[in-house]
């Protein structure tokens, strides 16, 4: 198990946010006898609950006698050895030890309580993990160092120490070190270490090989069980807390999310992965070069998003619970109070999750650490406290199948291979894979119908040296999952396969077999092939092509020689020669810099950034004053707003300057405020600052509406929108009325307007002008106007004399058009595709639909180049996405939610209720954003329920107020942002 998350949000029945204002009273620990019916703890009501009427919890043991316990396993022997924190924000008055302990805990009569304690190890601080390797040895992470503990006498204590390896770093916050320990097949080690606040470090193993880096984010790395041939695995983490590894050699990792960004994610951790975060870039992880959930080329999806605060993700093969648990994952989920269960569905080469929740805590559980024991219940550690602080809380829990009596474990191997139990079988397979006739009994089971069985006796038997005349025919085996396993093995063998044999063996096969083969160097595949995988739509397979492309140099050089013109496969070039080792690597980063596809252009200037490659700085700047002219944009008059935040981004990291959005901000004002900025880059500065922006101020924007480039007033008036500031009604209001101004300028003048103010006058005004379209917005602006019986007549008047305009009119006036009526339903996609090409859309009158806080109020929710809120996903390439997918998005927007956009509903004490969007964590409080993308704050303790709805945020009926030619403006607005 893990430590505490590094970022708390509480949500569950009821929510709370970690503190640090709750000090431990402590009480030191004695050595010896002690039952948990002494404990001062919660009442029974408040104890957590089993959701599963065929389960019951159980509290083994609490406080005093076991203290904020951490991470959890089972030794040798069958008891429990515990993490006891005495380190973890000690306060000044604690009179606990000095030291984290490792407690060992047993049940010496069999009635179900613990009833004595020992001390196994005693001596560390910032202690976040322990796992029980198979031969006996107990390994412990410590932010700073992990250790091979060894009881060589039997005593029951730790009589040898081994330092395996090292973190040399100024970093020290306790949760963002060393983590996630878990063990392969062959008992080497994998763990995490977290993003250690972009502080710089060195990692040294026990032979003395070491890595060095700093500020990419978390990372997984392996090791032999010695600690040597250290080596990283895979990046892009937040804080990879728990690692798990099934049956069939898959390791999945739970970790945690950034301020900004949650949910907190469950992923598939393949060779060479980066998934998406790095700390360099912020800490909220909103930042154009950062990913949560694949959105940049070269990263990877998460599986599922999680609960908040994921301590541990742990795969249970065993007979404790009912048989549907056996292969599921469960996850103890520390802010929600909750043990979450998850049940893995193929997803291409990857995997998606059905989550349920197993466990429901109160307000006083926090479960951090969890183990199966060797009857196949689970034991949790539970925290015991929100408070961060020491404060001498907690309790161990047992889950267990009611009424369930002790399972019989066979001691002969030949009848434990068959358990359904997953230490019993591979302690047999251990023993059988020693003897000839083990050897047999093994094969045997490969026909076994329990595919773990199978799993377990394929393992032995390649530990045990079996070959290709094994593996090949069990890579055509009707289980994709031993299929998987077997493939593992293949590519592991020595010598390797011969060349020949390998196109039987990669015949018909699934993705998730083929993700495996095409990644490695000995499996002969052409580029026509890697060329298709690719272009195509799984990560997971392009990721391992391209991982081949940067493994081979000569496929690598071969396509290059045959300059793509696709920018996907120029994309998967630019990745596979950055993550390759050839000196040539950095030869075409120029070519890409200066490449036509703005997604190619982006992925270069990022390598430029993460690498600080001061040697290209004359290239990010000979682009900057390009970035945003109409030749280098998406489309016409558009300003790539991502590149120029990118280009503004590398240049701060080669000068060795901060990249926050603070610092980015300011970089931006000098441009804007400096005349002799060229106008192009001037705008789209403009756009880069956020209207929160406190040294610009609204007294310096209105003398900007004056400046005659047309684009410019826009963004300006598009900023005071954003910025809501009623002083400039007046100056705004002039702008719209002013016919020398072009139609674009006074149609977003009053659009700006109408986040201003609601008095229907000024619009009332424009209603009768020449202009149609200035007229068309002004209309608009009034929809659900209070209007007077004089007003209305006005409108009516105007319907009959300009019959265009009648549509607009009767939505101000609330009348139902019939023609609107015919419209298909909004299941009948096929429908709306027809609708949609019956007339053309026009994308700037689409922009100011999708802005328009009186009509579809897109911006509320959604951010297009800068500009909107963060609650749902950005939309500025949104026009890449099939036709299809967007219009069953606007019309049935309930029927797929992100975990990223739950929305929850929240009672409050003074018995509102309320719905919302997590936004963020501030301490004691929690932000969430509302139905009208309204952020409101609330005290974790102000908050009684909260449960997960399964309606989005996003209303149904979106277009219902939108006249045809609305819908489709806006259509051809979001088509438009590619």
């Amino acid at each position: 198990m893990r430590a505490l998350p590094p970022i708390v949000v509480l949500i569950g029945a009821v929510c709370a946010v970690l503190g640090y204002a709750h000090p431990g009273t402590g009480g030191n620990q004695t050595e010896g006898e002690g039952r948990s019916s002494k404990a001062a703890s919660a009442p029974k009501a408040e104890w957590p609950r089993v959701l599963d009427e065929r389960l019951e919890i159980r509290r083994v043991i609490a406080a005093p006698e076991i203290v904020h316990p951490i991470a959890i396993d089972c030794d040798a022997q069958g008891h429990l050895l515990v993490i006891e924190s005495h380190t973890h924000f000690r306060p000044s008055n604690y009179r606990g030890p000095q030291f984290d302990r490792v407690r060992r805990l047993q049940d010496t009569n069999g009635d179900g309580q613990i009833d004595r304690i020992t001390t196994f190890f005693e001596g560390t601080t910032a202690t976040m993990d322990l796992a029980v390797h198979p031969d006996g040895s107990v390994y412990v992470a410590t932010r700073n160092e992990i250790l091979r503990l060894r009881d060589r006498d039997g005593d029951g204590q730790a009589d040898e120490k081994v330092r395996l390896v090292f973190l040399d770093t100024p970093g020290n916050y306790p949760h963002n070190g060393l983590c996630g320990l878990c063990f392969d097949a062959q008992g080497d080690l994998y763990f995490g270490l977290g993003e250690n606040l972009g502080e710089p470090y060195t990692l040294r193993g026990a032979d003395g090989l070491t890595l060095k880096g700093g500020g990419e984010g978390g990372n997984i790395y392996h090791c032999t069980a010695e600690g040597k041939n250290l080596r990283r695995v895979a990046t892009g983490f937040w804080n990879p807390f728990g690692i798990g590894r099934d049956v069939f050699d898959r390791l999945l990792v739970v970790d945690n999310d950034p301020d900004a960004s949650p949910p907190c994610r469950l992923l598939h951790l393949v060779e060479g992965g980066d998934y998406g975060y790095q700390f360099c870039y912020g800490r909220s992880g909103r930042h154009p070069f950062q990913a949560w959930n694949g959105e940049l080329p070269g990263t990877l999806p998460y599986i599922s998003g999680t609960g908040e605060s994921p301590c541990e993700v742990l795969f249970y093969d065993s007979d404790g619970l009912p048989e549907e648990y056996r292969g599921t994952w469960l996850v103890p989920i520390w802010a929600e109070h909750r043990l979450e269960c998850y049940l893995l569905q193929r997803r291409g080469a990857s995997f998606s999750a059905e989550r349920r929740v197993l466990v429901q805590g109160g307000n006083n559980f926090f479960p951090a650490g969890l183990t199966i024991a060797p009857d196949g219940s689970v034991y949790l550690s539970d925290w015991g406290s929100r408070s961060y602080e020491l404060h001498g809380q907690g309790a161990i829990w047992h889950i267990r199948r009611k009424g369930a009596s002790a399972p019989i474990r066979p001691a002969r191997p030949e009848h434990a291979i068959l358990s359904k139990d997953r230490r019993t079988r591979e302690q047999a397979a251990r023993q059988l894979r020693q003897t000839p006739e083990g050897h047999r009994l093994l094969r045997q089971q490969l026909q076994a119908e329990d595919v773990h069985v199978q799993a377990t006796a394929l393992t032995a038997l390649c530990q045990a040296g079996e070959g290709a005349d094994l593996l090949v025919p069990l890579v055509h085996n009707p289980s994709e999952n031993l299929r998987e396993l077997a493939m593992r093995r293949l590519l592991k063998l020595s010598p390797p396969l011969p060349a020949d044999k390998w196109a039987e063996v990669l015949e018909e096969q699934p993705p998730a077999v083929l993700a495996l083969a095409i990644a490695d160097p000995q499996v002969p595949v052409s580029l026509d092939m890697l060329r298709s995988w690719v272009g195509g739509p799984d990560p997971f397979l392009r990721h391992a092509a391209i991982l081949r492309l940067a493994r081979e140099e000569r496929l690598r050089k071969e396509w290059h020689q045959l300059k793509p013109r696709l920018p996907e496969e120029r994309v998967a070039l630019l990745l596979a020669d950055r993550a390759s080792t050839a000196a040539d690597r950095l030869q075409r980063l120029p070519e890409y810099l200066r490449d036509r596809d703005p997604q190619v252009q982006f992925l270069a200037v990022k390598w430029v950034s993460d690498e600080k490659l001061i040697a290209y700085r004359s290239h990010i700047l000979e682009l900057i004053p390009y970035s945003s002219m109409d030749s280098r944009s998406y489309r016409g008059e558009e300003v790539n707003l991502r590149l120029f935040t990118a280009l503004h981004t590398a240049l701060a990291r080669l000068d060795g300057k901060a990249v926050d959005e603070k610092a980015l901000a300011d970089a931006f004002f000098q441009s804007v405020k400096n005349s002799a900025t060229p106008p192009n880059l001037r705008r789209a500065a403009l756009q880069a600052l956020p209207a929160s922006y406190k040294p610009l101020t609204t007294q310096q924007l209105l003398p900007w509406l004056s400046e005659p480039d047309e684009r410019w007033q826009i963004e300006v008036l598009r900023l005071l929108k954003e910025r809501g500031d009623k002083q400039a009604i007046k100056a705004v209001y002039a702008l719209a009325a002013d016919p020398r101004q072009s139609p674009s300028v006074r149609c977003q003048a009053i659009l700006t307007l109408s986040a201003l103010t609601t008095q229907s006058k000024y619009f009332l005004s424009l209603v009768g002008d020449s202009r149609p379209e200035v007229a068309q917005e002004a209309l608009r602006a009034l929809t659900g106007a209070r209007l007077s019986a004089e007003e209305r007549q006005q409108l009516q008047k105007l319907a009959q004399e300009k019959l265009e305009l009648e549509p607009f009119v009767r939505r101000v006036l609330g009348e139902k058009d019939l023609s609107e009526r015919r419209r298909p339903a909004p299941q009948d996609i096929d429908g709306w595709m027809r609708f949609w090409r019956l007339g053309p859309g026009d994308p700037q009158a689409g922009r100011r639909v999708f802005e328009s806080p009186r009509l579809a109020g897109c911006f509320k929710c959604h951010r297009v180049e800068g500009r909107g809120n963060t609650i749902g996903p950005d939309l500025s390439l949104i026009g890449r996405v099939e036709p299809r997918a967007l219009w069953e998005a606007l019309l049935q927007p309930s029927a797929v939610v992100a975990p990223r956009y739950q929305t929850w509903q929240l009672i409050t004490a003074d018995e509102r209720t309320r719905l919302g969007v997590l936004a963020g964590t501030h301490y004691d409080q929690v932000e969430f954003i509302d139905e009208n993308g309204q952020r409101y704050m609330l005290r974790s303790t102000d908050i009684v329920s909260m449960r997960a709805v399964p309606q989005s945020i996003m209303p149904e009926g979106l277009l219902d107020l939108l006249t045809d030619q609305e819908i489709r403006d806006l259509m051809a607005y979001l088509m438009s942002r590619q």
